[in-house]
């Protein structure tokens, strides 16, 4: 996005914000409340700037941003109050608070955990108190939450096996699958192979971010050679038939974050995103908000962009809610019945 004018999402149509949904794109890191940074900032004496708007303006979009790193930047800025366990806490249930005030009935969270870690706070310890903050939220509102461990694709292939194993070993608290996120033009997914092996073979799903800052091939590898039945964006699979055939042929569902993908520049402005494409074609898609704080926000208003801008019907959107309740990874099979009538 080049343009000093920031695109932002509608406000949310109240149909669609009362409608039972899912999310099961979006991340820990770009959901924290900027007065939630400032207040931990100043509580921790961090030496930033707290005026409320600065703190706004280094986790928001503003306009300046041209890309995928850009924006990760944006993100970035918000690990500095991933202090400790309570910290860390703390934002996971506000990340669930604010998404069951939106009428999520289920979310899958996702977060990088070994990035927030540090001597004294461990890689396990980060996963406990993320999963301490969803227990809260669903505790207080009924929200149904799980949690989704993402690997870096910066980091040492190594540390993502060794990742994989930890979440496997938290599969009973709350975790349900494994994911690759971070720069897809500059890191290539194939290094991190035995990671997504160690992860498939102990039961957990497999979610890639792919297509997204890279073409179609990288979806393809996603999932034919790393076992993923979900795709994070998947938007450049349009490139290519083949791929788009595949990702029918396979069921193999696409989360869709449309402003997100706007702001990374993934699609050169809204009106040229490929959502309604993909979606009568047979693509399967769940919506997500990805980043909420960072692109200021919500799946309901992510829902009401695809109405207003895509023509996309109640009925169309209440089906992909549908399809994003059938690719949860939801091992309970009532559970996963309670959902789908629910939404």
């Amino acid at each position: 996005m080049s343009s000093t004018m920031p695109f932002f999402s509608p406000l949310p149509d109240p149909i669609l914000k009362a409608l039972p949904k899912c999310n099961i794109h979006t991340h820990l890191e770009g959901s924290v409340r900027p007065s939630t940074f400032r207040e931990l900032a100043k509580l921790h004496g961090l030496e930033v700037e707290l005026a409320s708007r600065t703190i706004a303006d280094s986790m928001q979009v503003t306009g300046a941003e041209r890309n995928l790193v850009d924006y990760l930047q944006k993100i970035e800025f918000g690990y500095q109050v991933f202090l400790g366990g309570q910290e860390v806490q703390r934002i996971a249930y506000e990340a669930a608070e604010d998404a069951a005030l939106d009428g999520v009935v289920y979310l899958e969270l996702r977060a990088g955990p070994v990035t927030h870690s540090r001597p004294g706070f461990a890689v396990e310890d980060v996963i406990a108190s993320i999963l301490q903050g969803l227990h809260q939220a669903q505790e207080k509102y009924g929200i149904e939450c799980r949690f989704i461990v993402s690997a870096l694709r910066h980091h040492d292939p190594e540390i993502n096996v060794r990742l994989a194993h930890v979440a496997l070993e938290c599969q009973n608290d709350g975790v349900v699958g494994f994911d690759l996120a971070g720069d897809e033009a500059g890191y290539p997914a194939q290094i991190h192979a035995k990671a997504f092996q160690v992860a498939r073979d102990g039961g957990l799903g497999i979610t890639i971010h792919a297509g997204e800052a890279a073409g179609a091939e990288h979806v393809r590898y996603a999932v034919e050679e790393l076992g993923a039945t979900r795709i994070g964006h998947g938007v450049r699979s349009t490139e290519s038939d083949a791929v788009l055939a595949m990702l029918r042929k396979r069921s193999v569902l696409l989360e869709i974050c449309p402003t997100s993908n706007v702001h990374t520049n993934t699609v050169n402005g809204i009106q040229k995103h490929p959502i309604r494409k993909l979606y009568d074609r047979g693509i399967l898609i769940s919506v997500g908000d990805d980043d909420p704080i960072t692109s200021r926000t919500t799946v309901s208003k992510e829902l009401t962009l695809l109405h207003n801008n895509f023509n996309f019907t109640i009925e169309e959107i209440k089906s992909m809610q549908q399809m994003g309740i059938t690719a949860a990874f939801i091992n309970d099979s009532k559970l996963k019945r309670k959902m789908l009538q629910l939404v």
